[in-house]
């Protein structure tokens, strides 16, 4: 008897995995509904607020939040738009421009300098295809909306209503560990929030103060990129060192240098303070779990970080390691 059970064990796990891997796979194939739900639990605290807080009725407060992150996106992708727009041909222009680059003497730098601009121009191109398929797909977005809304509204009696479709028992389960995801993921967008606003003023003010033209658009451009997976500021201050070191402009050079360098230290430093705050962890332990994500793991370690972070606070509340 006690052998049948074991050996039924193992195909239990499978199964409830398979399962699992057939929802995934039907999420994706309806990704614009799969998206509107998620956008409608993230937002359902913010609209009840409005509602039993500000005493709006229901229906205008979504209304209402949806309108304000609908402006919120557009306002993103404009002034990003307009900070490509206003630097972008003048980067080519400068370039063009550069003999040094094309006589052939200054290979190591030529190479690094072109890398870094083919990352540009595919950042840019990625932007554009973007706006081209979502203005294609109006259908899709049309889903989205009505799924975003009918969602909402089942939210307000039930903020888990969707896993009505989940099997009865797997359910209590597979909501403790979407909790759990979706949780971690709102505790990375609040940290990089914070980080792109600190990368933001320390690279408007070092612009400003190197003299830079329109130093808000490139600080912004540099900072949203920075807020991205696998870019960073030095994708866009790299090169303008080396144009400046190319062009004879050292002081320049070495001053960009400098602001990149301590850019990226303040950073790390708040990010391990932001984290330490979050997960409750002391600073260092936050410092040195994401220093060992970078090394072990490289960029990926950078979306890795939280996870193992939300590990350690795991071990350190189990008490593995306490005497």
């Amino acid at each position: 008897m006690q052998s049948n059970k074991m050996s039924n064990f193992p195909s239990k796990k499978a199964l409830k995995f398979l399962i699992l891997m057939v929802y995934f796979i039907i999420l994706w194939l309806i990704l614009p509904v799969s998206l509107a739900l998620f956008a409608a639990y993230f937002l359902y605290p913010v609209i009840n607020f409005c509602h039993t807080k500000l005493k709006i009725p229901y229906v205008i407060s979504s209304i209402l939040v949806s309108i304000f992150i609908f402006l919120a996106t557009y306002s993103l992708f404009y002034i990003t738009i307009q900070s490509i727009i206003s630097i972008y041909p003048e980067v080519k222009l400068q370039v063009e421009k550069l003999n040094i680059l094309n006589s052939g003497e200054h290979i190591l730098l030529e190479t690094i300098f072109n890398k870094s601009l083919s990352f540009i121009d595919t950042a840019i191109m990625g932007i554009a295809t973007f706006l081209q398929d979502l203005l294609a797909y109006v259908i899709e977005v049309f889903i989205f909306i009505v799924a975003f809304f009918f969602s909402i509204f089942e939210s307000r009696r039930n903020r888990y209503w969707f896993f009505i479709y989940v099997p009865k028992q797997y359910r209590d389960e597979w909501k403790h560990y979407f909790t759990k995801a979706t949780s971690l993921f709102g505790y990375f967008l609040y940290v990089e929030f914070q980080l792109f606003i600190i990368t933001f003023f320390l690279l408007s003010c070092g612009l400003a103060l190197l003299g830079f033209e329109h130093p808000i658009n490139k600080s912004f451009l540099i900072s949203l990129a920075d807020a991205l997976p696998f870019f960073g500021i030095g994708l866009f201050l790299i090169p303008l060192a080396i144009y400046f070191f190319a062009i004879g402009e050292k002081f320049l050079s070495f001053a960009v240098i400098l602001l990149y360098i301590f850019i990226q230290i303040t950073r790390q430093i708040a990010e391990s303070f932001l984290w330490a705050s979050t997960f409750h962890l002391r600073t260092v332990h936050t410092f040195f779990i994401s220093a060992a994500s970078i090394l072990l793991f490289g960029v990926y370690g950078i979306l890795l970080s939280p996870f193992l972070l939300l590990i350690a606070v795991k071990l350190k509340q189990n008490s593995l390691y306490n005497n």
